[in-house]
């Protein structure tokens, strides 16, 4: 033991020595408090050391400090001359080492985000609300009510954990029930996807399924305030488990659902599986082609007092709330007799951009397999142009094969005179729900739309929809006008 403190005495007094030994100007205030709170040095030698560093800090402010400070603090900490946060607290005053940033970073540029240092922590706060107000004509059979609403209004946390993992948790707080009074929440997105084997990524929770590039395109970008006549096909968002792997221009997705968060079933759920490609052989910010490709196959839900049926339904590209005859709905299959087994779907997607202008196109058929009776072919489609009157052009995501958040060329500001993003559309969209024993009714419809960005988070839009024609289901013959407006924020 007392050869150890005689070895450690040793070296601390070479430290000393070689410590006393550096320049002047190797000297440091606090080093030199350290030193004497440990006794190391007499008070005498403390301010003698000090005043020569003030003589030498006149003549030599701005030489960098020798590499020989981070041996003597090396040595001193070595020989427990100096204690872990001390050794620390030095190489921060001696310039040897740079004060950290904080262990998280907070941002506000899009969203309310916090991220570690090393990225592997992400959480960001999302939200997002839609008014929406509608005007409707009077038809003969129909009594469309004008009216205000809560068209969306959802709050989301999402982000990452160690890196890898991926999660999204959103609720939508705007539901109503059918007579438009009371308020309810529900659960639009709960999942947890891993992207630590890439190019693949595996997501399981309840999300949206991959089929079409209307319904995978977020409410907030897609150009018209409702989606086209089709997408009344689709379940948007179902509890299942799906893979997928990207590259730069292409997606491939592949998922298996059983059922939806609301599903209320006394028998089994209904099983479908889902998947969709796409590529985009030319994709630069202002130039694009996409095509797409989608596939579907479900069971309807198993029903405990009878036979299994399945419905189709479409609204008028408008979302009517006060209407308890039609729902809002003015073709409808009713629920489809006949004990049906399954029902299958093909999609098929084009897009393009160029410059300000751009189109797009998608098909849907809907094949439904019956014990009793033929089976069924429904099927519809939409076609929309759009231009950008201030030169903007769509922001597509070649490696999700989406559209996605639009950032005006100048942000509207009364100050700098920038006028934000205009843009005009049109669109021409039909589907067929008449088929063999089946009158859904045959519906087209043209729309007319014209949005405004100030900037990336807020959007006006105001939309003209003329019902052109219905042939067959309940509402025959029927004309329908609709105007309506939305003020949206998503941020």
């Amino acid at each position: 033991m007392g050869t150890n403190n005689r070895f450690q005495g040793y070296h601390a007094l070479t430290a000393l020595l070689t410590f006393v030994a550096l320049p002047v100007w190797a000297t440091d205030a606090a080093l030199l408090e350290v030193l004497l709170n440990n006794k190391l040095i007499s008070k005498q030698q403390y301010e003698a050391l000090k005043d020569a560093q003030i003589r030498e800090e006149k003549t030599a402010a701005d030489r960098p400090l020798p590499a020989q400070d981070q041996d003597v603090l090396d040595v001193l900490l070595a020989n427990g001359l100096i204690s872990q946060p001390q050794y620390a607290s030095l190489r921060v005053k001696t310039g040897l080492e740079k004060k950290t940033d904080p262990e998280a970073k907070a941002s506000l540029k899009d969203g309310i985000k916090l991220k570690s240092q090393d990225g592997a922590f992400q959480a960001q706060v999302g939200a997002y609300a839609q008014l929406d107000s509608a005007f409707y004509s009077d038809t003969p059979t129909t009594d469309f009510s004008d009216a205000t609403q809560l068209r969306r209004a959802r709050l989301s946390v999402y982000g990452t954990v160690y890196q890898d993992w991926d999660y999204k948790v959103e609720a939508d707080l705007s539901g109503t029930t059918q007579g438009g009074t009371t308020n309810e929440v529900t659960v639009t997105d709960a999942y947890l996807r891993y992207t630590g084997f890439k190019p693949f990524s595996f997501t399981a929770g309840n999300f949206k399924v991959p089929f079409s590039l209307e319904a995978l395109t977020s409410a907030k970008y897609i150009t018209f305030m409702e989606r086209g006549l089709p997408f009344a096909f689709l379940t948007l968002r179902q509890l299942g488990g799906m893979a997928a792997a990207n590259g730069d221009n292409w997606t491939a997705s592949l998922g298996a659902f059983q059922g939806t968060v609301t599903t209320d079933n006394d028998d089994d759920e209904g099983t479908s599986v889902a998947s969709r490609i796409t590529y985009a052989p030319l994709f630069q910010s202002d130039r694009v082609l996409h095509f797409g490709a989608s596939g579907a196959w479900r069971e309807p839900d198993q029903n405990s007092t009878g036979p299994e049926t399945v419905r189709f339904r479409s609204k008028p590209e408008s979302n009517p709330i006060n209407d308890p005859v039609t729902a809002g709905r003015l073709v409808d299959t009713g629920n489809i007799p006949g004990d049906v087994q399954h029902f299958s779907q093909f999609g098929a997607e084009l897009a393009g951009v160029y410059g300000p202008f751009s189109v797009q196109s998608e098909y849907i058929r809907t094949h439904v397999d019956r014990s009793v009776g033929d089976s069924l072919v429904f099927d519809g489609y939409y076609g929309y142009a759009s231009w950008f009157l201030t030169g903007e052009s769509r922001n597509y995501k070649a490696d999700k094969g989406i559209f996605d958040i639009l950032t005006p060329n100048k942000p509207f500001s009364l100050t700098t005179g920038g006028l934000g993003a205009w843009e005009l559309a049109a669109r021409y969209s039909e589907i067929d729900l008449n088929d063999d024993d089946i009158s859904g009714g045959r519906e087209r419809n043209i729309t007319a739309g014209l949005n405004w960005y100030p900037n990336p988070y807020i959007r006006f839009a105001a939309n003209y929809i003329h019902v052109l024609d219905l042939d067959g289901g309940v509402y025959e013959g029927e004309n329908l006008d609709i105007f309506q407006v939305r003020a949206q924020v998503a941020y």
